[in-house]
Parts: C-alpha cells; structure tokens; sequence
C-alpha cells in the first residue's frame, strides 16, 4: 500500500514542476487543501475533485495524472485531495494522531479496528459527500451518528473542508463540474430536483462521458447531500460523478490498477472541453 507521505510529494511535485496552485484551506487536522489551475482564467472553467471519500484515493492518482497532461486552451481547476484526513486514515492508519482523545474516539468509531482500510469519512467521521446542503439528510443511506461512513454531519456544510471548498467555488464560474470517486465503471447524472431542461442536458453529457470511456451511465436517485447533487442544484453546474474501476475490485484499489484505470481518461475530458467548454 502507498503512504499518505508518498501521495502528498506527487502533490507538492507538481507545485515544483510550475503548475499554478493555490492552497484554498486547511482541513480539521490542519492539512493544506490544494487547488491546481490549467489553461486560461478567461472565460467559465472546468471544475475538478477527487477523494473526498477516503478509501477512494485511487481518484487522487487519476486526477494527478489528469493534471499532468492537460494542455488545453479552457481553463480547468483540479482538486486531487478533498479530504485529506480521512485519505492518512485509510493509509497510515491513526498513529499520527496527536490528541488520545480523537484518537481513540476514531478507534471507536472503526469497530474498535487500527485497520482504517474501507474507511471514507473525514477526521469528524463525517462523509464529507452527504454533508453538502441538498436534500441533507434525505437518503435512506445515511447515517445521523458519527461512524466510517453515511453520517450527514450536525448540519448541511458543517465541515471545514467542505467550508473551504464552497468559499473556494463561490466567485468562480464554472461550466461543468467532474467529480471522481471508486468504483462501478460507472457516470452518475442528473440530481432527481432538477428541472426537465436541466436533466435532458445532464443526461446528453453524461452520455459523452460514458462513451470514450466504456462506462455505463446511470441516473442518479436516492442520492442527496453529496457534491454534485449541490453543484447541479443550487450553482445550476451540469456536475456527473464519475466512478473509476471494475465493481469486481476491492476497497481500496490496489495502485497497480492505476494505468488500466486511468486509460481514456484524458481522452475523454478532451472530447468534454472541446464540446462544451464554450457553454
């Protein structure tokens, strides 16, 4: 398995290298959150994120990956690391943790388990991805106590990374939003409160999508709280969450499955910004 420390020099590599970044944050223990810019500032830009559930760093990768070789004109930010706390658990397990008292609360809440494998929750044992203020609360997935994943928070957007990550988006416009998770070879579209206009675009999107990559596309119901659910509803941002990887493969997926998982990947978002960076 890889280590946190590993994950975050790729990160700080492309800082080095000249990609323009900010760090837009911190998370609840206090890791910067960092944005990546390509292409112009002119015009509505492509929005980016990965990882915001833990054990699903592999997303990490392909947006590091995405990152690298992107060299196109349309402006696109990438936010390879949304939660950064929760990627450590699942990688280094607790030992880092300085406070006993989180630390042992996080044991806890992990089945009283230092295997923090198919861990997805941040450091709060929140999922940051049902946190979002859209229909909060109404999936009959979630959970309402913290625990290694489903818990919806105390309330929508109560989570410093999530916090961040909307102060981030505020004054930006952007045309489309991509949101990278594992697994299910599979593109979710269309948040079930959109209008019938805006779910015929989602759905002609998620198809172009789907079809570079040979991923199914499916109409995302029982989904609400989570990222694209709020980008589709409240910002009107055409947002698809993109599910890398077999459905046959375990949490999380091994890193040797990165280049038969990133393959296409650039492909499509090529065909994407060339067919609907100009919305």
């Amino acid at each position: 398995m890889d280590s946190f420390l590993s994950l975050k020099r790729e990160i700080l590599s492309l800082i080095e290298n000249g990609v323009e970044h900010e760090i837009y944050g911190k998370s609840f223990l206090g890791e910067n959150l960092h944005a990546f810019h390509k292409g112009s500032y002119s015009g509505k830009q492509l929005l980016i994120t990965a990882s915001i559930h833990a054990r699903e760093y592999i997303s990490c990768k392909v947006v590091i990956n995405l990152i690298k070789d992107y060299d196109l004109s349309t402006g696109c930010y990438f936010l390879p690391l949304l939660n950064p706390d929760g990627v450590r658990l699942v990688l280094d397990g607790n030992d880092f943790i300085e406070d006993n008292a989180l630390k042992n609360l996080l044991f806890r809440l992990n089945n009283n388990s230092n295997n923090f494998s198919l861990w997805k929750a941040n450091a709060r044992g929140v999922d940051l991805n049902v946190n979002f203020d859209a229909m909060w609360g109404k999936s009959k997935f979630t959970t309402f106590l913290p625990c290694s994943s489903g818990f919806i928070g105390e309330e929508p957007n109560s989570e410093i990374e999530n916090i961040n990550l909307l102060n981030f988006i505020e004054n930006k416009k952007f045309f489309m939003s991509i949101a990278y998770h594992s697994k299910g070879n599979v593109v979710y579209y269309g948040f079930e409160k959109l209008n019938m206009k805006e779910f015929k675009i989602a759905k002609n999107i998620a198809k172009n999508i789907a079809k570079p990559l040979n991923y199914k596309k499916i109409q995302s119901k029982g989904s609400t709280g989570g990222l694209s659910d709020y980008l589709s509803y409240s910002l009107k941002i055409p947002s698809f969450t993109i599910e890398l990887g077999n459905d046959k493969l375990t949490h999380p997926i091994q890193l040797n499955k990165i280049d038969k998982i990133y393959k296409n990947q650039y492909r499509m978002l090529k065909k994407i910004v060339e067919k609907y960076g100009v919305l």
